[in-house]
């Protein structure tokens, strides 16, 4: 389950750098910032658990990209932010449905299978001790202390990670492909608590925060062969799935979220986390 979460992931955090080639039109200006609000709470990730693979050659980042920069305090204040509002979603499937509806409509097949493919190419070149420290962090800091007994899960999560498993584009990777992710990606779901199929959300804010920043430090450590490739296939995918046209994802997004002052703020801090993503993606790309 938590693979397809990891692809989604990995898209949404990379299409920071291709949005920064994706101007939206003029003219309808609420209309225009309300959907780059909503677009930016989809740039930094819907959700979490990645994970990898070792492959040979020099790594984005090296040297962090994360840690110790504007990224990190955005993405530390969307976690705190969030945090209320994914322990209050009692079912995030119906969002599942619209995304892949979204998708098969505005996308073109065969750019959204190569999207899907590049992004599951990259995750299999991430360095393997990535992974290795992004599972002690989820165990050590951001599940410490939950457990399937006492968590509060992310309601309809298993449900979405079916329907996204079951989307034209992830069926569109080789089967062989799928396998090689599922069994690197095993160590570090074994660190994710997961109740009735749904997975458990962290225990207190502090370890929301933590988690959004090992997802960035996992996902900016993919080698820049790969990112960039990524990057690219997004880019191209982002003309036809414009800024504005994700507005028909709004409503869905309202009835998942809910439009509650937790909600407003988290969408807030959404929209202050992109400048940063893009900015460190396209550093990384350098």
């Amino acid at each position: 389950m938590l693979l397809h979460r990891a692809l989604a992931s990995t898209l949404l955090l990379l299409s920071g750098s291709a949005a920064a080639f994706n101007p939206a039109p003029s003219g309808g200006k609420k209309a225009a910032n309300k959907n780059k609000n909503f677009a930016s709470v989809l740039a930094v990730g819907v959700i979490s658990a990645a994970t990898i693979l070792p492959l040979p050659g020099p790594a984005m980042a090296a040297d962090s990209f994360v840690l110790g920069t504007p990224l990190e305090q955005s993405l530390s204040k969307f976690g705190a932010a969030s945090y209320s509002v994914f322990n209050a979603a009692t079912d995030v499937s119906p969002l599942a449905d619209k995304f892949i509806e979204f998708v098969d409509k505005k996308v073109k097949d065969a750019d959204a299978a190569d999207v899907t493919n590049k992004a599951v190419d990259g995750l299999l070149a991430i360095p393997d001790s990535s992974i290795a420290e992004y599972k002690g962090i989820l165990k050590q800091v951001v599940y410490s202390g939950v457990n399937k007994d006492n968590c509060v899960t992310l309601g309809g999560s298993g449900s979405a990670a079916k329907k996204l498993a079951a989307s034209a584009a992830i069926k569109s990777v080789d089967p062989s492909k799928i396998d090689a992710l599922t069994k690197k990606f095993k160590p570090a779901n074994s660190a994710v608590p997961v109740k009735g199929g749904d997975i458990c959300l962290p225990g207190s804010v502090a370890a929301s925060e933590k988690l959004w920043v090992a997802q960035a430090e996992l996902t900016l450590s993919m080698p820049m062969k790969e990112a960039g490739e990524l990057v690219a296939s997004i880019k191209k995918v982002g003309i036809q799935a414009s800024r504005p046209s994700l507005l028909t994802l709004v409503p869905a997004a309202e009835g998942v979220f809910s439009k509650s002052p937790e909600a407003l703020r988290m969408v807030q801090a959404g929209k202050d986390v992109e400048p940063s993503v893009i900015a460190t993606v396209q550093a990384a790309l350098k």
